[in-house]
């Protein structure tokens, strides 16, 4: 592979994380941190060797930056899409891809008119079970899927790992439905194809004094193959859950992060439960998402998740906003 140069724009947690992945790749130089925080752009640029700067215009100044990962605040991830794009530079960028359709769509205009390439990194589409349970339901061995639920409800951001201002305001998180449930809406797709209509309910049940947005959202998803689903998300939870079930015409599925396992059936066959610990030889998912990308900007090729599909993600938790507010439910596209 040839040599394919990156910056790093934001060196909080998700950023060190994609460039501990980044530089694990052949072919890949991490060549500058960047952060308004110039604590964290010296102490990331001294972990991974390379330089560092606190002004995004002066990253982007750079010849020798190919690409940059942008791991910013996500209300930030359309401005510095269009900039990084207009001085030519390839764009991996985080989930949620931004807080608006009409920013996605600002995004993909400004990579397409600079000729350049755009991946948004919905990355628990590479991450065991999910990717396993993917592939099954891809082999068409479960026969035709028409019904998804989907649970992951949680604490708060209060002392985790993950609390920052920024996360506490609607404005600038977008609410749970963005900023975590954007990887429960991307795998509800991937099994069932795309979203025709949402219905939604929200509140703020017990965290109005740490954050301005719901902490309980429940939506209904209509998909354009005629199939249901629903998602349950947010914050709300003192004894966290992660699991779904997947209702197909051979076959049933559910998954677990309590129990750790996947469970199903294809009609004709006896049920199999297979523990998470057993679904292996998968390359880690942020390693693979940073290499997938890069590939495809060396290679003048599509990236596997490009703009369109972080749109499509983005869309539905819109709507959703949407439909709660309003009461109604909300046809795609909008």
């Amino acid at each position: 592979m040839s040599e394919f140069s990156i910056g790093l724009i934001s060196c909080g947690n998700m950023g060190k994380s994609l460039a501990q992945q980044a530089v694990t790749i052949d072919g890949a130089r991490l060549a500058c941190c960047c952060d308004i925080d110039a604590d964290k752009a010296q102490a990331a640029a001294s972990q991974f060797e390379s330089d560092f700067c606190t002004s995004n215009d002066e990253l982007f100044a750079r010849d020798d930056i190919d690409g940059v990962i942008i791991a910013a605040p996500n209300f930030l991830h359309k401005d510095i899409t269009v900039a990084a794009s207009q001085a030519g530079k390839h764009v991996l960028c985080e989930k949620p891809m931004a807080l608006s359709k009409a920013d996605c769509q600002a995004m993909i205009d400004a990579t397409n008119a600079a000729g350049v390439k755009l991946m948004i990194g919905q990355v628990l589409r590479y991450n065991p079970p999910y990717v396993w349970i993917d592939e099954l339901f891809k082999s068409g061995e479960m026969g035709e899927p028409f019904s998804m639920q989907v649970t992951r409800q949680g604490g708060g951001w209060t002392g985790g790992t993950y609390d920052a201002p920024w996360r506490r305001k609607k404005e600038t998180c977008g609410g749970p439905l963005y900023e975590i449930n954007q990887h429960e809406i991307d795998f509800m797709r991937c099994i069932m194809g795309n979203v025709a209509s949402v219905a939604a309910l929200t509140g703020n049940f017990v965290s109005q004094d740490e954050f301005d947005y719901e902490d309980t959202a429940t939506v209904l998803m209509g998909f354009e193959s005629g199939g249901q689903g629903c998602l349950l998300g947010g914050h709300s939870a003192l004894l966290g859950r992660y699991d779904g079930k997947i209702y197909a015409t051979k076959g049933t599925l559910y998954f677990s992060a309590a129990t750790g396992q996947v469970e199903y059936v294809i009609k004709g066959q006896e049920a199999k439960t297979v523990p998470n610990s057993e679904i292996t030889g998968y390359e880690a998912g942020v390693r693979r998402e940073v290499r997938e990308w890069m590939e495809a900007c060396l290679n003048n090729t599509e990236p596997p998740i490009p703009g369109e599909e972080g749109r499509a993600n983005v869309e539905i938790a819109e709507a959703a906003d949407i439909s709660a507010r309003e009461g109604r439910i909300v046809q795609l596209p909008m």
